[in-house]
């Protein structure tokens, strides 16, 4: 039974039609996470196949925003990154990935994301950039990619258009990457924050930070 299949997709931004690996729900097992939620597969890595990458034009997103309409407002911006962009010709979205490929995946989504005034999922995608990064060993550059997702769960905190449902988890990363960073006093603003602010709150994250506070306080 393959752990892959093949999925469709059409490109807002060319109108190609684009194919994705995906991973069959019932072959994704996590068997735990590290500290900060990143989690760690047993058998095939979901994390590889995340984003979608459109082959012709080089647009990219989390698989589940891939086909979402795009403001025109954002054309030009778009435009912009798709110019400035210099890809090896030999290199497939659309094949099992290698973290080398998923990792330029995740850079690709994070131009776009910022290209669309998106800081929130910009971060996400440094966060999971870091992760990938982390599980090849290239300590360098989670720690560049940690800091470029600090940077951005900063702006996506002080945006005015913030979904409140994720303010308990970019609160979260806040105190956890600014801790990871070697932030200290950063991290205890954020957490505290965290353990008063949303200590009612159902959030997975509100929990994971009070025990995450715990820690690093012992």
């Amino acid at each position: 039974m393959p752990d892959l299949w093949d999925k469709k997709y059409k490109c807002p931004i060319c109108g190609s039609t684009v194919v994705s690996k995906k991973v069959f729900t019932d072959k994704i097992k996590i068997k735990s996470y590290d500290p900060d939620m990143k989690p760690n597969y047993d058998g095939v890595n979901a994390l590889l196949y995340s984003v979608v990458v459109c082959e012709h034009c080089h647009y990219a997103a989390l698989e589940g925003d891939f086909e979402a309409q795009v403001s025109p407002i954002y054309f030009e911006e778009i435009n912009n990154v798709q110019k400035q962009l210099k890809l090896q010709e030999d290199i497939s979205f659309s094949k099992e990935r290698e973290h080398k490929v998923a990792i330029l995946s995740y850079a690709l989504a994070s131009l776009f994301y910022r290209a669309k005034k998106q800081p929130c999922k910009s971060a996400e995608m440094f966060l999971r950039m870091a992760w990938l990064y982390r599980e090849i060993g290239d300590n360098e550059n989670e720690l560049k990619s940690l800091a470029k997702a600090l940077v951005n769960f900063e702006e996506c905190y002080n945006s005015s258009y913030m979904d409140e449902e994720k303010e308990p988890m970019v609160v979260f990363y806040l105190g956890e990457l600014s801790y990871r960073l070697g932030k200290e006093s950063d991290a205890r603003k954020w957490f505290s924050m965290l353990v008063t602010k949303y200590r009612d709150s159902r959030s997975f994250y509100a929990k994971a930070g009070k025990d995450r506070w715990q820690e690093i306080k012992e």
